[in-house]
């Protein structure tokens, strides 16, 4: 996936491990996420219905299901987010002091 930023910068989706991605994951979701955690994986494998191998892939899907992807800009800092109806929306930061790698992680440098 290719961006075209506003400022003219393109943000590149071509790989893994970006520090200029994240995945957003609405609160409205989250108890719902971690209930399908507990109820379909936890649960089954203790009781023996899963499989781990099929558990990790259980997991992922259910954590990744209503999660949506971002994107910002390192020059502008700009925020694009999928939006829940496939649209791309962009956010503008309030100050140009802004920190424009707020997606990395936190254990990098």
């Amino acid at each position: 996936m290719r961006i075209d930023c506003h400022c003219g910068k393109i943000i590149s989706d071509t790989t893994d491990h970006l520090a200029h991605k994240a995945h957003l994951t609405p609160d409205q979701d989250i108890y719902e996420v971690w209930d399908g955690i507990d109820d379909e994986v936890i649960d089954r494998v203790a009781s023996g219905e899963l499989a781990v191998g099929d558990a990790y892939m259980k997991s992922r899907h259910i954590i990744n299901s209503p999660t949506r992807s971002m994107w910002q800009c390192f020059e502008c800092g700009r925020l694009y987010i999928d939006g829940p109806d496939g649209e791309l929306y962009c956010f503008v930061p309030e100050h140009e002091e802004t920190e424009k790698r707020i997606l990395r992680s936190h254990i990098s440098k």
